[in-house]
């Protein structure tokens, strides 16, 4: 898929969200909307997307990406306190973490167009 499904990318996003701002979220959104069309391209599909598409991509990350990021933040924080809570059970953390923090991080265009499904939380 588009491989920007990591806990790594979660906590990158928290940190620079954490350090710079809400300026540093949008800017990754737009250029997470942008890598999806390359990313796209690059995979050797040759379905080509209207602009608009492309467009939409963009406006859409703007508001998946904070949401995503601000649901992966708070299942890793969850999911530490449950591993605590529950004196060291892996299966109750692991099912928080993997419920929150897996997923894509980014839309692409053939996710706006229906093409691929939309995992917003971990399988």
């Amino acid at each position: 898929m588009f491989g920007f499904r990591s806990h790594h990318v979660a906590l990158l996003l928290t940190l620079a969200l954490c350090n710079t701002g809400c300026p540093v979220v949008v800017a990754g959104a737009a250029a997470g909307g942008a890598a999806g069309a390359t990313v796209s391209a690059k995979e050797g599909q040759e379905k080509h997307y209207s602009p608009l598409t492309y467009a939409g991509t963009v406006l859409a990350d703007l508001v998946y990406v904070p949401a995503k990021v601000a649901v992966a933040t708070v299942g890793a924080a969850t999911s530490g306190a449950a591993y605590l809570i529950t004196l060291g059970d892996t299966d109750v953390s692991n099912n928080i973490w993997n419920s929150s923090v897996n997923g894509d991080y980014v839309l692409t265009p053939a996710m706006i167009e229906g093409d691929e499904p939309i995992h917003f939380t971990g399988e």
